[in-house]
Formats: C-alpha cells, sequence, structure tokens
C-alpha cells in the first residue's frame, strides 16, 4: 500500500471518493470520523485507501497492513501502527503509557484491552493537535482480534478530534468490532468505466474484445486486469480466474465461519441455471438456529432472497469455486446431486462432478440430458472428458463445438472443434460437427477456402438434407466472392441430390443462385415467389441471400420467411443464426422503407456478429447502416464503416461486402454532388477484375450509377449498366427492374423521357420501394421544371418530398425543397446588391452563386444537373441584368455569401476535367 507519492489514478470510484472526502473535509475542520470500506476480494479497496492517502498530504499518515499468518498475535496489528510514534508515548499518562509500552514489549498479560485502547485514543488525539491525523488499516480480516477491537473502539470515538479512521475489509461493520461505524460499500465498476479499465490494461483490444472482457470481468478490477484475452470459457457461463484473484478469495473463504463456507462454496458448484430449491433449502446449518443466510449476508458475494439465493456474479461464482479445495468441491456436488431428483439433468452433472476417471455410463448419461443452446456446452465437455472411447469423445467435442457456434461463441467453437479433430479422424469430427470447419471459415476466413472446405465436407455425408444444407453454404461462399465457377461448381455438386419432403427445391435454388449474366436460366420472379414459403419452412438454409431476393423482386416473401426466422431464433436462443437473420431483415426492411426498424436489426446483428467473431454478418450489417446513412447524408458515418468493412472484406475477398461499401461511398458523393467522385466508385462494380466488383450489387446500385454518369458527362458507363438492366428484366421480369429501366431510359434519352417516367410510376408494385418511387417522382419533377411546367412538377416534387421527409432521406429531401423553390415566383427584390438582382430568376440566382463560388460551368451543371449550355445561357442573362463583365465582378457583388431563400451552399471544388471557365 502505497502513504505517499501522486494519487494513484482510478477509473469509475468518483462517489467512493467523494464519501471519504467529506469525512476528510470535516477532519481538517477539527471534526473526525471513521469509514469501514467493505467489497469482495479484488474490488479495488486498496487502490481507494492508496489514492486517498496520497490525494491527502495534509495528513499524518499511518498504516497498518496486518500480515495473515500474525492474526493470532495479541496486539500484532497495533504494534506495527504505533512503532513510528513510540516516542511520543512519554506524553502519556502514566498508567496509559505503562499500557502501550507493555503492548510494544509483549506483555499481553498486563494492562486489559479497554486502558489499552483509552490509551492508543489518547495518543492519537495528541499526535492530532497539530496536523490532522490519518489512520489506514487495509486487510482488516487479517487483524489480531485485540487490535480490531481497539481500533473499533478508536473509530467510534475520533469524532470530537481531527482524525480519520479508514479501514478496508471484506464484510460490512454489521457487527462485532466494527459495529458502529459508517459502511462504506466498495461496489462492483459500472460497464463504462469497466471497459476503460480494460482498454488500459490490456492495449490493442478492440471494441467487441473489450465489451467481452467487461461482460466476463463483472466489474471486479482485479478480475479485468488477470482476464486472458480472449475469454475462451465465456460461453460456458464462467470465467477463468487468476492466481492473485484466487488467492485473495481462497483467503476471504478461510475467514468465514464453517457453515458460511460450506454454504457459498455450494452456491459456486450449483448450476446457474438451477438448483435453488436445493440451495434453500442448505441455507440452514444443522447446528445453527438462524438461517445461513443471515451469516453470509455482509459478505458482498450474494445477492436474491434466502429463497432465492445466488451470487453476485459470473466472476466470483468462478473464483469461489477455484478457491475451495477439491474435497470442498466435491461435497458440494454430492449434496446437490442427492437433492435432486435421480436421472435429472442437475443429478446427473452433479453426480459426473465427483467422479475422477473415465466413466461411459456417467458420460452417456450426460448426453441424454443436453439441453439446446450454449447451455449444452459444458455438458457435453465433461461428457468428452468422462468418455473412455475416443470416437465417443470427437462425437461430443464436435457437438460441443456446433452448440458453441449456435450459442455465439466462435473462439470455443473452434477451439472445441480443434479438440475434437485431433482425438480420431477427420470424418467423424465432420459429420459430427456437421460441416462446421467451412462454417466458422465463412463466418471470418477466406471464402474460397470456405468453399473448398465446405465442398469437401459435402462427400462426407449420405443425409441427403445435411447435404444441402452445406452445398447452400457453399453457394453463399461462392456468390459472396462473385465466383461464377465456385457456383457452378457447387449447383452440379446438387444437382443428383433429392430433398425429402419438398422435390422442386433444387431447380429453384439453382435458377436463383445461378449467374446473373446468364440469360439461359430464365424464370419469373412470381413464379420464384410462390415456393419461397415453403423452402423456408424445410430448407431454410436455401433461401437466397437479401441482395438476390431484391434483385429477383422477392422483397415481400423473403422478408416474411426470414421475419418468421428471426422470431424462431430468439425463441431458441440460436445467436449465431439470429445475428445473420437480423442482417438479411435490414438490407430487406430498407427496401421497403423501414428505415428505423432496418437500423435497429443491423445494430443488434452487429454487436452480436462482433460478438461471437462473425465477420462476413458484421460486415453486412456494417453496410447496411452505411447505406441509412448514405441516404441520410451523414458522409462521416458512410466512411468510417466502409473503411473497417473494406479492411476486412479485401484479405476474404467478399466482393459482395466490398461492392456494398463501395455502393454506398457513390450515393453518399452523389447526394453531395460530386458527381464525377461518385462515378469512380460506382463504376467499380462491374469492372472486371475488379476487387469491389459483382453483378447483383452493380444491378441494384443501377440507378445510382446511371444518375452520376449523366451528371459526370459520361453517358457511355449509364448506357451499358442500362442495358444490363434490360437484360435482367427480360430474364427475370421483377417489377424493380422494369421500374429502374425506365427511369434509366428517362435520363439517358431526352425525347422519351416524359413516357419513360410515366412508365415507370405506373409499374405495378413500385411504391412498395418507397425511396425509390419518391426518386422517381423527384426526377420526373426536376423534369418537368425544366419544361416549364410548374404545376405538373409541383405535384411530383411534393409527393417525393413528404415520402423522403418520412424517411429521414435528408439530401433527397433537400434537393426536392430546391426544385420546389425554382417553381415559385422570381425571388423578391435585394437592394442591398442592386436593382438587377431583383429580376434574376430563381435558377439565374443559383447559378449566379455558384459561379461567383469560382466553380466551373461543367461543375455548375452537375450541381443543379442541368446541362453546361444551360449554365452558360443563365450567366449570359445574370451578366446583363446586373451590368457585369466577368466572373470576379459577379464574386465582388457578395452573391455566394447571400443566405436569402434562393441561395444555396456552394459544393466542395470538383477536380477541373476542362479548362473552359468561360459563359
Amino acid at each position: 500500500m502505497r502513504a505517499t507519492g501522486a494519487p494513484a489514478p482510478l477509473v469509475g470510484r468518483q462517489a467512493e471518493i467523494a464519501a471519504v472526502t467529506e469525512v476528510l473535509d470535516r477532519a481538517r475542520r477539527g471534526t473526525g470520523g471513521a469509514l469501514v470500506l467493505w467489497g469482495e476480494p479484488g474490488i479495488g479497496k486498496t487502490a481507494l485507501l492508496d489514492h486517498v492517502t496520497a490525494a491527502s498530504p495534509d495528513f499524518a499518515p499511518l498504516a497498518v497492513q496486518p500480515a495473515r499468518c500474525e492474526s493470532g498475535t495479541p496486539f500484532a496489528g497495533l504494534d506495527t501502527l504505533l512503532r513510528p510514534v513510540e516516542h511520543l508515548i512519554a506524553t502519556l499518562p502514566v498508567s496509559q503509557a505503562a499500557a502501550l509500552r507493555g503492548v510494544l514489549a509483549g506483555e499481553v498479560t498486563g494492562a486489559g484491552r479497554s486502558l489499552t485502547a483509552v490509551a492508543v485514543l489518547s495518543l492519537l488525539s495528541a499526535l492530532a493537535v497539530d496536523r490532522p491525523l490519518l489512520i489506514v488499516v487495509d486487510d482488516a480480516h487479517r487483524l489480531d482480534a485485540e487490535t480490531e477491537f481497539v481500533l473499533g473502539f478508536v473509530a467510534r470515538r475520533v469524532g470530537t478530534d481531527p482524525v480519520v479512521v479508514l479501514v478496508a475489509g471484506h464484510d460490512a461493520p454489521a457487527g462485532g468490532s466494527w459495529e458502529g461505524v459508517d459502511p462504506l460499500a466498495v461496489s462492483p465498476l459500472a460497464d463504462d468505466h469497466a471497459a476503460q479499465l480494460v482498454a488500459a490494461a490490456h492495449p490493442g483490444l478492440d471494441g467487441p474484445e473489450i465489451t467481452r472482457a467487461v461482460k466476463a470481468g463483472g466489474g471486479n478490477p482485479l478480475a479485468l486486469h488477470e482476464l486472458p484475452i480472449p475469454i475462451d470459457d465465456l460461453a460456458a457461463d464462467t470465467v477463468p480466474v487468476g492466481p492473485r484473484l484466487r488467492k485473495a478469495f481462497a483467503e476471504r473463504l478461510q475467514t468465514m465461519p464453517t457453515p458460511a463456507r460450506e454454504f457459498v462454496v455450494l452456491m459456486a458448484a450449483a448450476r446457474a441455471d438451477g438448483d435453488q430449491l436445493t440451495l434453500a433449502r442448505s441455507a440452514r446449518s444443522r447446528d445453527a438456529e438462524e438461517p445461513v443466510w443471515e451469516e453470509t449476508t455482509w459478505s458482498g458475494l450474494l445477492t436474491g432472497t434466502p429463497d432465492r439465493p445466488a451470487l453476485r456474479h459470473p466472476v466470483v461464482r468462478a473464483a469461489v469455486y477455484a478457491s475451495a479445495s477439491p474435497s470442498e468441491r466435491r461435497n458440494a456436488h454430492r449434496t446437490l446431486a442427492a437433492a435432486l431428483p435421480p436421472g435429472s439433468r442437475g443429478h446427473v452433472w452433479h453426480r459426473a462432478a465427483t467422479v475422477h476417471d473415465a466413466d461411459e455410463e456417467i458420460a452417456g448419461l450426460l448426453e441424454q440430458t443436453v439441453p439446446s443452446g450454449a447451455g449444452a456446452v459444458p455438458i457435453l465437455r465433461r461428457a468428452a472428458e468422462l468418455s473412455a472411447d475416443p470416437a465417443a469423445a470427437t462425437r461430443r467435442l464436435a457437438r460441443a463445438a456446433v452448440a458453441a457456434w449456435h450459442g455465439g461463441d466462435a473462439t470455443m467453437a473452434r477451439r472445441l472443434l480443434a479438440d475434437a479433430r485431433s482425438l480420431t479422424d477427420e470424418v467423424l469430427a465432420t459429420r459430427a460437427s456437421r460441416g462446421l470447419r467451412g462454417v466458422l471459415e465463412l463466418a471470418e476466413g477466406s471464402l474460397e477456402r470456405a468453399h473448398r472446405s465446405i465442398s469437401r465436407d459435402i462427400a462426407a455425408f449420405d443425409d441427403p438434407r445435411m447435404r444441402v444444407e452445406l452445398g447452400a453454404a457453399a453457394l453463399h461462399a461462392g456468390w459472396s466472392a462473385a465466383r461464377d465457377d465456385l457456383v457452378g461448381e457447387t449447383l452440379t455438386r446438387l444437382a443428383g441430390l433429392t430433398t425429402p419432403g419438398l422435390p422442386d427445391v433444387l431447380p429453384i435454388v439453382r435458377t436463383w443462385w445461378g449467374p446473373a449474366t446468364d440469360p439461359a436460366r430464365a424464370a419469373s420472379s412470381a413464379e420464384l415467389g410462390d415456393v419461397m414459403a415453403h423452402i423456408s419452412r424445410v430448407e431454410s438454409q436455401l433461401l437466397p441471400a437479401s441482395p438476390l431476393g431484391l434483385v429477383w423482386g422477392l422483397d415481400e416473401p423473403l422478408a416474411d420467411a426470414v421475419h418468421a426466422l428471426v422470431r424462431r431464433h430468439r425463441r431458441h436462443a440460436d445467436g449465431t443464426s439470429l445475428a445473420a437473420a437480423l442482417a438479411r431483415i435490414a438490407r430487406l426492411d430498407i427496401a421497403a422503407g423501414r428505415w428505423g426498424a432496418a437500423e435497429d436489426a443491423a445494430a443488434e446483428g452487429l454487436a452480436s456478429a462482433e460478438r461471437i467473431g462473425a465477420e462476413h454478418i458484421a460486415a453486412e450489417c456494417r453496410n447496411c447502416l452505411g447505406w441509412l446513412a448514405a441516404a441520410r447524408g451523414d458522409g462521416r458515418s458512410v466512411d468510417h464503416l466502409a473503411v473497417r468493412t473494406l479492411q476486412l472484406a479485401g484479405p476474404r475477398r467478399d466482393r459482395a461486402v466490398s461492392a456494398s461499401a463501395h455502393w454506398n461511398r457513390g450515393m453518399a458523393a452523389l447526394a453531395a454532388g460530386r458527381a464525377d467522385a461518385a462515378l469512380d466508385l460506382l463504376a467499380r462494380l462491374d469492372e472486371h477484375g475488379h476487387e469491389a466488383a459483382h453483378p447483383v450489387v452493380a444491378l441494384l446500385a443501377s440507378l445510382d450509377t446511371i444518375e452520376a454518369a449523366v451528371h459526370a458527362r459520361r453517358p457511355e458507363i449509364g448506357r451499358r449498366r442500362a442495358e444490363a438492366l434490360d437484360a435482367w428484366v427480360r430474364r427475370t421480369g421483377a417489377h424493380w427492374a422494369r421500374f429502374t429501366a425506365h427511369l434509366a431510359r428517362a435520363l439517358l434519352d431526352e425525347p422519351a423521357a416524359e413516357r419513360s417516367y410515366r412508365a415507370a410510376l405506373d409499374v405495378p408494385g413500385a411504391s412498395r420501394r418507397p425511396f425509390d418511387h419518391a426518386r422517381a417522382r423527384l426526377l420526373y419533377g426536376e423534369w418537368l421544371r425544366r419544361q416549364r411546367r410548374r404545376r405538373d412538377a409541383r405535384q411530383q416534387l411534393d409527393a417525393a418530398a413528404e415520402t423522403f421527409h418520412a424517411l429521414g432521406a435528408r439530401p433527397m429531401l433537400e434537393r426536392a425543397r430546391r426544385e420546389q423553390r425554382l417553381i415559385m415566383a422570381p425571388a423578391r427584390r435585394d437592394t442591398a446588391v442592386g436593382t438587377g438582382m431583383a429580376t434574376l430568376t430563381a435558377q439565374e440566382r443559383r447559378v449566379a452563386q455558384l459561379a461567383a463560388g469560382d466553380l466551373t460551368n461543367r461543375e455548375i451543371g452537375a450541381h443543379l444537373r442541368i446541362s453546361d449550355r444551360t449554365v452558360g445561357h443563365h450567366l449570359s442573362n445574370v451578366f446583363a441584368k446586373l451590368g457585369l463583365c466577368s466572373r470576379r465582378d459577379l464574386a465582388a457583388t457578395g452573391i455566394s455569401g447571400r443566405s436569402d431563400s434562393g441561395s444555396v451552399t456552394t459544393p466542395h471544388r470538383l477536380p477541373c476535367t476542362s479548362s473552359s471557365e468561360g459563359i
């Protein structure tokens, strides 16, 4: 314990520091006091005492930290405390001085404890005359009984002197020597403060790892310092216990009365999911009149009530169990097993905990009691430990790995699967784990390796349904990697299989997973939608990825199927499958205009995927959040999410994820008026060989790409994308594709614009994707305004603005409102700039403001979505009306900084691709 120097840095102890500071401040004014700081081992009591001592240099410190080996030596602690001031004992009255000299001389049979206590109080009062005094007693549970009595006597009587007594121990001062002294509970750290401590103690951890450590540490600072990273045992609701924490808890148990200690060990041995009745029955000791609960309440280790007792946190449970002796643990398990119905899960579990050697009978009984979800992991691991046959151990470890994966712990799943594969041949481990090796690789490794692994594992299964399930995973890997060859290889493998109960599944699967550019595979969206609900009930793994569902126009049936999966996975506590389903439903909810629900699903899925270690799922969730950020005009969030996604997707060669991140960035650039930058990003989506090239994402991003190409004056790129759309319409007849193809023609073919806009808005079901439908109205309204058909334009723009406002699509809403202002009457007279300014139309004013901001005609045209020639025409009118000759004269009028209703914000300067700066 430090007594001097700078205050030790503390995290999250503001309340405790404030309470101690209040007592110290009263002592500075002449009124002393005392506090007993209590809490479980490792909770930070010593650190708090160190901090307070170092932060109070105006106090004279006296400290004692007794040694456990001296707890039976009378006055050993008092001897340590008083040795520094021994020379002042002579100033006390004779009887008191004699008492203290006898104590320091080891004459314990002399003066009684009461006289010694009075003498100590007198000595401390005298010491505090010139300078307030701080008495610090750490590890008070180690004090000898005589010193504890004396210091308790002093602590209750320092109120009239500038003396502060701070005592730190395990138990609250409910009775005994510290009775009557104010308690100060040192509680576990809040999660945010625990996260700060973990980040400082374990540099380099990312957010999910810190969250994982915080959950495991239970707010205990010592546990947080000693936790190994990563925490492999969290899935089993236990945490590793470091040596210092184990030693501290072992000492704590030794100081407890035997009935209380046995009860606490019983609590630690109990299963986390039950044994409550047994614990309640054990709460009464045979030899005690009062419940053991009353003896353990003040230990700080327990919560709940006598009828439903519980240890405070899994870290306390793990520490108590690790600190107990092997015989204490076995006795606890025997007690619990005897109290539970024979053959029940709890009875078998506790019987197994008393067995030393292999016992196939117990292992078999354990396997018969395995529950669903993560609760199966510790049972199957114990069954494997008791297995005499390596093949049986392999099977049980592999099953535990599957349970860990679905329970949301990829780290544990990998470790268990490696253990299973090390015992026997890989075929047995593959079958028992249901091909988990490839699934884990798909979650966070290379997609090509995942595909090879899964394809190889398919041959290990005779069950057609299992082959189809793994085939679906292989299809996801090949599709995400944009490897048509891998997809085709998997479809060929599946071609000869039949699926009981669903004979038509595989032809449909081959249709929608086939290459997007393959015209030979023709099928209607309606035909595919008819079997969607049936597939979701029988072979949900074969449901298409959300982008595939959207590109085929299967939004509604796929959303219904995935919502059902979300409910099922929540009901079964299947964390990994739930995270994947949430990522899928987020993308579908975005298309349906349910942006709030989409954001909630993506955020929940991202948190789960990061905790699990499923990077593929996490990336899909980030891309959903990035799309929403782009649509809402939050470019900073788009970049932040995209950077993280691309960093991890690149090594995995996950082109679907990379393409979606590029799309999000392109959307954000287009919304900000940076058409060239947007096109540079969006054109990569169908660029052969590029890491972000993916045909399905390219189709979904068609409208953004075509609009960017038009405004960047590179229509050939837009026409290429429009041709791909037309081909997709011929292949699928999907309504969204027909709708988007009409809009593409409207943007690229001016003479056919109105006919194409009307055709797009007339496509059945077009309004089921509200954002796209409102965008069509906006584009049509802009075209109508340029044709000076103000009334028709207002109708389209008003409807578009209403939808954008409801969705929260800020950039599109601002664009619609600018157009609405342009169809209003010319701006009011502005005498500050001259009478000529009042004659400018709203569009002329906008052009003038941008030109005064030093933008070229091309940049102005891209921002306002008009041609270079139209910009020149407006500038000619502006110069004539204002009597100006150059852009420099225009800038001098101050028009670029005006903020009237017709003004705009000058966009960031685009890279110049033309030297023309003239009218």
